[in-house]
């Protein structure tokens, strides 16, 4: 009896992959979209950039650490940190009804080491998500409820740093490791006590390296000898592609046994990635920016195939920061207010249906310290469509993190 339960369950595990690819019949939570490549993709520059619609390639300064270029980590004079914390909700619309789901999740840490700031050398050590997979459909009837969900991503352990060759141009570089665990299981619950309850559990593990580049410019203004240029920098970015390892194991699982039914190891690959940036600093107190990014997924084949549901990515966005100011006893004159909007064709392409998504975006950074902030960012847009027996998510999305400085490296005069 135990083979025959076993077979059952291997049997239908193609027949529920069949109807969640073509429909979500009854989601308790989470978006289906992510259970596609490598899961929904974080585009993390900080909470700062966050609240700017995402739009930063080309901001450089002193009081936060560029995630999406290292080239504007050059400015910082003393050892900053920055960590922060996310909490999203999703509200998923299908033929069938609506549900609701929420998360946490840990946005990373980063610190930026001045070296010698006369030539802009500053390191970076980083922890940052890199994509995210959280979701969870149900199926049920009289006699078998069926849960198919799935949860992990890929993350980003960085080494790099800056250097700035002249006044208004800075270079940056960064090694990454990306590695992370996705996890995706089928439940079955049986009304009839004569047929054990199991799960099948496909457990993956990536791994791999690759590097970022990039650059920021700030000489518009003499090069085209223009002054209104002057406030203008234009940044770009590239991360080139690799070919990640993924160690793949199968798990069936009963309440008497759990049984490897299936190993193996492949490749998975992260293609090219290129981004513009340009910001634009208005009588010392405004920011404007914008910035266009790419990643060329129709070149990446998983497993030795190209999936059908994974097409090339852009996103465009633009930004703005009023920046606080800093001689003044007013606390409300020393928060930056900052609002953007972006739009994002994601990679996911499902039933022949492009998945775009639509955000605009919100935030202030709250002074806590001499050189401390708490920045605060606020999303809200949709994703997705319910024609062609898909869903549309409506995200809310809460960011906070901390970003401070501290003195680590101290030169003292000889008397």
């Amino acid at each position: 009896m135990k083979n025959g339960r076993r077979w059952w369950a291997k049997r239908h595990v193609g027949i529920v992959l069949a109807g969640i690819l073509g429909v979500s019949q009854a989601f308790a939570g989470g978006s289906i979209y992510s259970r596609f490549g490598v899961g929904d993709l974080l585009y993390y520059g900080s909470s700062r950039i966050d609240a700017m619609g995402g739009a930063g390639i080309a901001l450089i300064g002193d009081g936060f650490i560029n995630r999406l270029n290292p080239a504007g980590i050059a400015r910082i004079s003393h050892t900053r940190i920055s960590g922060g914390f996310e909490y999203s909700n999703f509200s998923s619309t299908d033929k069938f009804g609506t549900s609701t789901f929420g998360y946490g999740s840990y946005k990373g840490l980063a610190f930026g080491i001045p070296i010698a700031k006369d030539y802009g050398i500053v390191m970076l050590l980083e922890s940052s998500p890199y994509s995210s997979i959280n979701y969870v459909v149900e199926q049920a009837d009289s006699q078998l409820s069926q849960k198919f969900y799935g949860k992990g991503g890929l993350s980003l352990l960085s080494f790099g740093g800056s250097y700035s060759p002249s006044s208004t141009l800075t270079f940056g570089a960064k090694l990454n490791y990306v590695f992370g665990r996705v996890r995706q299981f089928i439940k079955f619950d049986f009304a009839d006590g004569t047929y054990s309850d199991s799960e099948l559990d496909r457990s993956d593990f990536y791994s791999g390296f690759n590097f970022t580049v990039g650059t920021i410019y700030e000489g518009m203004g003499d090069l085209f000898h223009s002054p209104s240029l002057k406030p203008l920098a234009v940044g770009l970015v590239l991360s080139t592609p690799t070919v990640l390892s993924v160690q793949q194991e199968r798990y069936f699982i009963t309440t008497q046994t759990t049984d490897t039914t299936y190993t193996n190891s492949g490749h998975v690959d992260l293609p090219l990635a290129v981004g513009f940036g340009a910001s634009y600093l208005i009588s010392s107190r405004y920011y404007l920016t914008g910035d266009v990014y790419y990643q060329n997924w129709q070149s990446a084949n998983f497993f030795g195939q190209h999936p059908a549901e994974i097409r090339n990515n852009t996103r465009i966005a633009v930004g703005f920061e009023s920046l606080p100011q800093r001689e003044t006893e007013s606390y409300g004159k020393r928060i930056a207010y900052r609002a953007g909007i972006y739009y994002n064709s994601t990679y996911y392409n499902l039933n022949n249906t492009p998945i775009n998504e639509l955000f605009l975006t919100t935030g202030m950074g709250l002074p806590i310290g001499p050189d401390a902030r708490l920045n605060i960012g606020l999303h809200i847009g949709t994703r997705g469509t319910t024609t062609n027996n898909l869903q549309r998510d409506t995200i809310f999305r809460l960011t906070l993190s901390i970003s401070a400085s501290e003195v680590w490296f101290m030169k003292f005069e000889d008397e």
